[in-house]
Parts: C-alpha cells; structure tokens; sequence
C-alpha cells in the first residue's frame, strides 16, 4: 500500500481537485490489488480472490474520504494564498475553478490586471488589487505563497517582462495550461489548474540531475578513453599542434566558462576566419547560426571528429567540474548568445547548465535555425524531467550516426 501511494506520488504536496486525487488512489488501489492477485497465485494462502477484492474497494472508499476530510480540517492552517497575474477569460475561469473546489488548498488573494478598466473590479467576488508595476507592493501586503500567470495573447518579450517582474521576489511561480509553452523554470501546466513544478528550480530534482551527470560522465570516460586516446594521437600526428582547444563560453546563470574540446581547426584559424568572413554571404549565414558545410579551417582529422561528435568527449571533463550537464542548452560564445538569443531568453535558457547534448542536437543540430533553436532550448528548460533527459540522451546515438547537421 505505501509503494503503490508513493508510486502514484499520492505523498506529493500536490493541489488536486478531489476528481484528481480520487482517481490516483483508484490507481494505486488497482495496483495494491493486482500484486495481491498475483500473491494469492503464487503462494497460495487461505485469503480468497474475493476478501482481497472486498478489502481494496473498501480501502479506496475509506482511504478518498480521509484525505478528503483531513485537507478540508487541515485547510484553515496550510491553504495557500494565491495572487493570479491576468483578470481575463484565464485568470477568471481559474479563479472560477479554485473557489468551487476548496480541496485544492489555494485561498485567492486577488488579481493583477494592467487593463484600467478593471482597476478596483472584483472578479467572482476577488478583487483586482493593481497593475504589474504594483506586484512588489502587492506581494508586499498579500505575501502570496503563489504566483499564477493566467495571461494570453502576449508577446514573448512582454511575457518575459512580466516573468522577469516576478521571478526574483516569489519562490513559486505556477502557469494555467494557457501560457504553458512560455512558463518559467519554476513553473508547469496541469490539466484542470496548475501544480507544482517538478522543474530545475527544485533543488531535489537539481540533486538528482547532478548525480546522473557525475555518474554518466565517470562511466562515458571508462568507455570512450581508448577513443579519445586515438582521437589525441590523430590530431598530433596531422600537424603537431595543440590537442585540445579551450574557449570561454556562456555558461550556468548565463555566467562564462572555459569549455573544453577535441582541436578540429588549423592551429591559424583565427586569421582564416578574418578571411572567410570578408565574404558578406558567408558572414550572413554565419549570423543566422548557419554552419559553413565545407569550412576550410577545418583539418581532415577534424571533419571526422565533427561528423562522429567525438571532439565533443572532453566536455566529459567539464560535467565533472559540475561546469556543464550531460544534457541542457548548447555552451555558445557570448557574441552568438546575445545575436541568437537576446538578453531575456538567454537568462532563461542558461537558467540550466549548458550540457553535451540536448533538444536541438538531436533535432537537426545545423541544420535547425536559430529561432528553433531557442525555442527547442526554452522548453527544455521550461520542461525538464528525468525522463526527457533519458529519451534525449537515447537518441543522441542515433543522431550521430545519422550525421545529420554535423558538418
């Protein structure tokens, strides 16, 4: 019974409407039941299929109607006082939904609204308390537990203002399905209102993803060592030069790093690229993050490094520095981060640690332009979990076999 519960994570601080949680018991439940069946199978005992058929339902009944009426007593000491940006269609309907579902443990504090027309309004008997330009007064009088962004329709830039506005006083940020692709980092949609998030503002989950990093990047060193030996030699052997090729890029909190890679140019790049890039067409591309597929500074040893991904392995060392992450938005240089990101998305792609591989890698990596890049990154960062690292570094193989975009 208690792995069935906290399997379906009926032990979360969760706020789910009663429906909600009735049917995770009624899951857990059918898992508590289904390994008795196969126990009574196996072992034999003189419990009947129909005493433990019997015993669960009644469990599911008794089980619903204590969490019910413990969060209805409990509700007056620890519900939540919540304070929704945006008094429209949204913000009205989830207020709508919070007040006829008391069980959800959210009191309503009132709204934010930059419409003058409903300064001083009350929206289902809640009132708008002021504009944005206001929130730090607010937050100041209400003390809001949490922030629910209820706003559509918005620009990017304007709902990266308000993020912004918000992002450095509340600790618990929340977004109603609505303006789901454009949430915080300490935000996430759920059907029916929102939830917590289970983002990398949590510091469990940001203990978690820095021992997959440790982990994967020890094991990848003892597997690919004899390849990066080779690749050592290649690069010696073809001109002598340095093996490795450090450069600073923007890294964690948007904060610079040295990254650490395979050399795969000519030791003379520098002066080639002056060179290359005297060609306005090139320099053009190069702009839009369009990578050069036949670059004349690369060596021959470099392409092939390039087309297998294995001048990327020396990143191993800087997830072990705690610098990088297996997985997260690309490590760029500080002139390509503000050209392809701006300021705002950028603070919000590098609020993760840049990783080795990630969305747009294996989506196109070249081949993908630079507005879908930052959006691939922004919804990583905006929906990280543990299986979406998994699922992307199952496909990072395959996309190098593909070679698709690496050039």
């Amino acid at each position: 019974m208690l792995a069935s519960f906290f399997f379906i994570e009926l032990y979360g601080f969760k706020n789910l409407i009663f429906l909600e949680e009735f049917m995770c018991i009624l899951r857990a439940c059918t898992m508590m039941f289904l390994i008795d069946v196969l126990y009574l199978f196996a072992v034999r005992p003189s419990v009947t299929f129909m005493a433990v058929f019997c015993g669960t339902t009644l469990f599911l009944v008794l089980s619903a109607a204590a969490r019910y009426f413990f969060r209805r007593a409990m509700f007056s000491m620890f519900s939540k006082k919540v304070l929704v940006i945006g008094a429209g269609r949204t913000g009205s309907s989830f207020a709508e939904n919070v007040l006829c579902s008391p069980f959800t443990l959210r009191r309503l504090s009132g709204f934010i609204d930059d419409d003058p027309a409903k300064q001083g309004q009350e929206i289902h008997g809640v009132p708008v308390l002021g504009k944005l330009e206001d929130f730090a007064r607010i937050q100041g009088d209400v003390n809001a537990d949490e922030i629910v962004i209820a706003i559509t329709a918005l620009p990017t830039e304007e709902l990266s203002r308000i993020l912004d506005t918000i992002g450095g006083i509340s600790a618990r940020v929340l977004a109603v399905p609505e303006v789901y692709a454009l949430a915080t980092p300490s935000s996430s949609a759920h059907y029916g209102g929102v939830s917590p998030s289970k983002s990398l503002s949590n510091p469990v989950n940001i203990l978690i993803k820095t021992a997959i990093d440790y982990t994967g990047a020890l094991c990848a060193l003892v597997i690919f060592s004899p390849v990066m030996l080779w690749a050592a030699l290649m690069i010696k052997r073809e001109d002598g030069g340095d093996i490795f090729f450090i450069q600073e890029r923007v890294g964690y909190k948007t904060l610079p790093f040295r990254v650490c890679k395979f050399r795969t140019m000519y030791m003379d790049a520098a002066e080639r690229t002056k060179e290359l890039f005297a060609d306005e067409e090139i320099f053009a591309s190069y702009r839009h993050g369009i990578k050069l597929k036949d670059d004349p500074r690369v060596t021959k040893i470099g392409r092939i490094l390039r087309k297998t991904s294995i001048d990327e392995l020396p990143q191993l060392f800087n997830v072990l520095k705690g610098e990088m992450s297996l997985v997260g938005p690309r490590p760029l240089m500080k002139s390509d981060v503000d050209l392809a990101y701006g300021a705002y998305a950028s603070r919000r792609i590098y609020s993760a640690k840049p990783g080795m591989t990630g969305l747009w890698q294996v989506s196109g990596r070249s081949e993908i332009d630079t507005d879908i890049r930052k959006e691939l990154n922004l919804y990583y960062v905006h929906n990280w979990s543990v299986w979406l690292d998994i699922v992307i570094l199952l496909k990072t193989p395959a996309a190098v076999i593909m070679k698709r975009g690496a050039y």
